[in-house]
């Protein structure tokens, strides 16, 4: 009961049906993605223990302070609105930034030194230097949210999971094709469909969770090993990642990129929970995240922190604000208590694919209805952006493991005679940058506002010069064709103006 304003107060921490589900997805997505290092490093012979024991713990301390931070904030839009239907915001680990930091950072730090531990503290002192910008940008989150068009933010928050996330990951549904497909049946039933499960409504993800489970345990796919109980602290008790600071300095080239496109995506999200009726303050919610960010680098991990682009399709499943307190608390819990290897075998991909399906869905139905139709084009043409994107990263994985180097003029020979490897480079490098100002682009000129058209030409200039669009490493002249691209689509654009005679 709501009165003078106020939410019943004992009701924003309980689990309700649809908390239920989301808590499923959430603990599942960040114990799967977190466990992403310790597959990338072990085939360069960094030990699988190390990785599990020193670089995965600090997240679930960041990931508990961040999230907190988010519920809190619900709490407080609950209250100034005297709703009880507020949905706190969806936080986690970033694949892209997880990818990022494994392959160009710890990765080349182990192998030019075979030292473990140093390569964990600068992949750990880059995500402090990842919550440090976020911090320093977080003042600036709504100016960044009145500058940019909203299709443009509509545009960068979709593809950052309708398209990016759900073509690197819906594939695995068929990891086990019998596994993956019972688990999206039951979803395309439960959750697209609606269709109510038994009388008592069983919340369909607990459903598509266990019974694929059972049919993994049945067939084999599923092989849990008990690896005993093997308590330990959230964190590493060392100065190390602040000492390494310095040290992680020539990674900016990847840090930066990583830490704007999360600014970017935080934005976008905070866009995404306006469209669905929770309108938070962007600042609070990129100081929240950066603080998540630093305080899972101070604490050892090398995996950052973003706020999901989830929010829309959270809400239509009913999820409140509970799944936001108790998600990093049950990841707590299974990393303290060292079940972290343990619970992951529990949540194979073909289950948890399954689930992303509906919030992919969700994500790309609250973008198109964000968005005007008029704006249409320019949202569809984000969508497709990240194909190259999504290709770099499948590469990037693959040769590694391949035990070859993409820096082998031989390799990058044959890549690009056969995928056109340096166009797909240029597309998939700083993609969310490019998605942002393509959108943006096309936004502003159907308005027919070419000065700012031309203006989103001439950032996408200085990033490529500076090497934040189309380019893997940020340094000056980094990408001169195509900041000249860039320059000269600025000449054409704000011309535009005469070609009908508008002034």
């Amino acid at each position: 009961m709501i009165a003078d304003g106020e939410v019943d107060a004992p009701r924003w921490w309980t689990l309700r049906r649809g908390d239920v589900d989301t808590t499923i997805a959430q603990v599942g997505f960040n114990v799967a993605q977190a466990i992403i290092p310790v597959f990338l490093l072990a085939p360069l012979g960094m030990p699988i223990a190390f990785t599990v024991g020193r670089l995965l713990p600090g997240y679930a301390l960041g990931f508990l302070i961040g999230s907190g931070g988010l519920v809190m904030l619900a709490r407080r839009l609950a209250v100034r609105e005297g709703r009880a239907d507020v949905t706190a915001h969806g936080y986690g680990n970033n694949v892209p930034a997880i990818i990022t930091f494994t392959l160009f950072i710890i990765a080349p730090v182990y192998l030019q030194t075979r030292d473990a531990n140093l390569a964990g503290e600068v992949g750990a002192a880059a995500v402090v230097w990842t919550g440090i910008i976020k911090l320093a940008a977080a003042p600036f989150a709504r100016a960044f949210r009145r500058v940019i068009p909203v299709p443009a933010s509509m545009t960068v928050f979709g593809a950052a999971m309708y398209s990016y996330l759900a073509l690197v990951l819906l594939q695995r549904i068929f990891d086990n094709p019998l596994v993956g497909i019972i688990a999206f049946s039951i979803v395309a039933v439960g959750v697209l469909g609606r269709v109510p499960i038994t009388r008592w409504r069983i919340p369909p993800f607990i459903v598509a969770w266990i019974i694929p489970l059972i049919a993994g345990l049945a067939v084999g796919y599923i092989r849990p090993v008990w690896q005993g109980i093997s308590p330990g602290l959230p964190f590493v008790p060392s100065w190390g990642p602040l000492r390494a600071l310095t040290r992680a300095l020539p990674y900016m080239s990847a840090i930066a990129p990583i830490a704007m496109y999360e600014v970017l995506q935080d934005v976008a999200a905070v866009e995404g929970a306006a469209a669905a009726g929770d309108d938070y303050d962007a600042r609070a919610i990129v100081w929240w995240d950066g603080l998540g960010t630093l305080v899972a680098g101070a604490a050892g991990s090398v995996i950052p922190t973003v706020v999901y682009a989830v929010h829309p399709a959270y809400k239509a499943i009913g999820a409140q604000i509970g799944f936001a307190l108790w998600s990093p608390v049950i990841f707590l819990a299974v990393v303290v208590s060292g079940l972290t290897m343990v619970f992951a075998q529990l949540l194979p991909w073909s289950i948890l694919s399954a689930m992303i399906t509906y919030i992919t869905i969700g994500v790309g139905l609250a973008t198109l209805n964000r968005v005007d139709r008029k704006y249409l084009s320019a949202v569809l043409l984000g969508f497709v952006l990240p194909a190259g994107a999504v290709v770099s990263a499948a590469i990037n994985s693959a040769i590694p493991a391949l035990g070859l180097s993409a820096a082998d003029p031989a390799v990058q020979g044959a890549l690009n005679r056969s995928i056109y490897w340096s166009s797909v480079q240029g597309l998939g490098n700083g993609f969310l940058f490019l998605v942002l100002v393509v959108s943006a682009l096309v936004t502003e000129t159907i308005d027919r506002r070419f000065g700012r058209a031309a203006a989103w030409c001439l950032l996408a200039a200085a990033f490529s010069w500076i090497g934040l669009m189309h380019s893997p490493i940020v340094r000056w002249g980094a990408q001169p064709t195509y900041a000249a691209g860039w320059l000269a689509a600025a000449v054409i654009v704000y011309s535009a103006r005469w070609w009908r005679g508008d002034r």
